[in-house]
């Protein structure tokens, strides 16, 4: 080629070569010192694209975490508030039954309440003060809360803490049956005991005899009671009206069979000799004798058959033709609060049938706390037949009529009535209340006969208000708190171990969610790792592969400078030929 001076073209070549190994070994050096391979959208658009957004997933994925362990941190508060609150209600249930035997008085009775009424306060406090970023845990209102833990929207775990106060826990269904006055085969049944299916029980012969009774029933209840949640108890008592009278039982004076026979017994039964006679054949009848505090005749089945007595056990020992047959009433109790749903044959002979009145309340842990009104009570069991309440007489509009028909001996001028010194009609008005008739038959509703001690007008009540309100003329009324009582102290337990199973349920949801927390996080965690692992791919350098390239790059841009110096001195062979 031909020797040119204007244009050197080699130079520029080598120029052209250096400015490109230059950029090159500048982008080798931004790469180098950055530890990006992308270091601007020019390095490579479509992959910043794509790494930005992996960069954002990641991101957004770690702040899930975050949220998550939040949530674990929330939920495991709530959790340990409730294990103290669970030792709380293990005091509690463990003190009921220290109450709940007649070991205790009334003031050592009264001492454990007080403790209990204590140990209440502090399962409310550490269930409304129980908090976490200011944000109430245990109180009712933490419900379907949500934690994002998604890289999208709506990505998220929900989760709800029930409310652990005691007016919301222990919530525990009693239900009794109606007085029990006749016999016969029962069939029962539980309807939907698990929501679905219906419990069907064994047979039961409701008689007097050995064996049978609301006990047998019970005990078949009992039996089958980690099946149906349900679980039975029974009172077979026949309370006299008022207290003892001078009196003679007939010669053929029997109790469940088995002949007592004549007895003379004095005004209060003074001598014993009649509570002593009934019991010496208990052991044959199954009837124990004795008397309350009020210094009334008390009749109790022990095993639960019926009492039934036959021939004449005196007009002075206050029991009433109307309770010569006796077969209890049947208490059952269940502890998740919810009706409990019977069928069957002949339940009229437990007092549950159709056209029996069946007592019934749903109790919280914090009503058990004060008094007990009559509604509760009743449907705990509390009043027997005749104890601690009146006799509910049908039938007949006044005393005068009951007494002059029943062949009691309590006629006119029989020298009981009223002003003879023996008092029989009054104690028998004060203990008993007369209906003239029953009306609606199915639908428990009453007549009520003027004279009786009910209202003008009250007719058509309901008799499940004669038998429940407080202080009313059947004489059911409100009884004192808690353990304060053998049978409270029994609810009592009924109710924390309710109260218990609540909590634990409550645990057991939130330690569902905690586990499925613990997995989110740590497949989140996996994900993360993962995105972060393709972003690093597109943008992080590979300082292997680029020191390489500023190697080459390097030597390039030496190379280039010796190719430049050379094309340069190149043109001095110009000045040889104009030499």
């Amino acid at each position: 080629m031909g020797f040119r001076i204007n244009t050197n073209v080699a130079a520029l070549n080598a120029k052209a070569n250096s400015d490109l190994n230059s950029k090159s070994l500048d982008a080798s050096l931004n790469r180098l010192s950055s530890g990006l391979r992308i270091n601007s959208a020019a390095d490579d658009a479509s992959g910043m694209a794509i790494a930005d957004s992996l960069r954002s997933q990641a991101n957004t994925l770690g702040q899930a975490i975050s949220n998550g362990n939040d949530a674990l941190g929330i939920l495991q508060t709530a959790d340990k508030a409730m294990d103290e609150q669970l030792k709380i209600l293990d005091t509690i249930k463990t003190k009921a039954t220290q109450a709940a035997q007649d070991g205790q008085s009334l003031k050592t009775r009264t001492m454990l309440q007080a403790d209990i009424n204590r140990l209440m306060e502090e399962l409310d406090n550490i269930a409304n003060t129980t908090s976490f970023n200011g944000k109430q845990l245990l109180s009712g209102s933490f419900t379907n809360q949500e934690f994002q833990i998604g890289s999208s929207s709506n990505q998220t775990v929900k989760a709800s803490i029930g409310a652990t106060q005691s007016s919301k826990i222990g919530v525990t269904r009693f239900e009794t049956g109606s007085q029990s006055v006749s016999s016969g085969v029962v069939g029962l049944t539980i309807k939907n005991y698990n929501g679905i299916e219906d419990f069907k029980f064994q047979d039961v012969v409701i008689s007097t005899s050995v064996g049978t009774g609301l006990g047998a029933l019970a005990e078949e209840i009992n039996r089958n009671a980690d099946k149906t949640g349900v679980r039975a108890s029974y009172d077979v008592k026949t309370v006299g009206t008022f207290a003892i009278k001078g009196g003679t039982t007939s010669n053929d004076f029997a109790i469940n069979g088995v002949t007592i026979g004549k007895v003379d017994y004095k005004d209060g039964d003074e001598n014993g000799s009649l509570v002593s006679a009934i019991n010496a054949v208990k052991d044959t009848t199954g009837v124990q004798a004795s008397k309350d505090e009020n210094g009334r005749l008390v009749l109790t089945s022990a095993d639960g058959r019926g009492i039934k007595i036959e021939g004449s056990i005196g007009q002075g020992s206050g029991i009433l033709a109307s309770q010569k047959e006796n077969y209890g009433r049947l208490s059952l109790v269940k502890n998740d609060g919810r009706d409990i749903n019977i069928s069957g044959t002949n339940l009229s002979a437990i007092g549950m049938g159709a056209a029996d009145l069946i007592s019934q309340n749903s109790v919280s842990l914090r009503e058990s706390k004060g008094q007990i009104d009559a509604n509760t009570a009743d449907a705990m069991g509390f009043n027997s037949y005749a104890g601690g309440g009146k006799q509910i007489i049908v039938g007949y509009s006044t005393i005068t009529a009951y007494m002059s028909t029943q062949g009691s001996g309590f006629s006119e001028g029989s020298g009981f009535s009223i002003g003879s010194g023996k008092n029989m009609s009054i104690g028998l008005a004060n203990g008993a209340v007369f209906i003239s008739a029953m009306s609606g038959a199915g639908s428990a509703v009453y007549n009520v006969s003027a004279g009786s001690g009910f209202s003008e007008g009250s007719g058509n009540s309901q008799f499940a208000l004669l038998k429940t309100s407080a202080a009313n003329a059947a004489g059911v009324v409100n009884e004192t708190s808690g353990v304060t009582t053998l049978k409270g102290a029994m609810a009592v337990m009924d109710i924390a171990e309710t109260a218990i199973n609540n909590l634990d349920q409550i645990r057991a949801d939130i330690g569902s969610v905690q586990n499925q927390i613990t997995s989110t996080i740590n497949n989140i965690t996996v994900t993360q790792v993962n995105v972060k692992s393709a972003e690093s791919q597109i943008r992080d350098v590979d300082f292997a592969s680029e020191s390489a390239n500023y190697s080459k790059a390097n030597i390039l841009a030496q190379s280039g400078s010796y190719a430049m110096a050379q094309a340069n001195a190149s043109q001095q062979n110009v000045l040889r030929l104009l030499q």
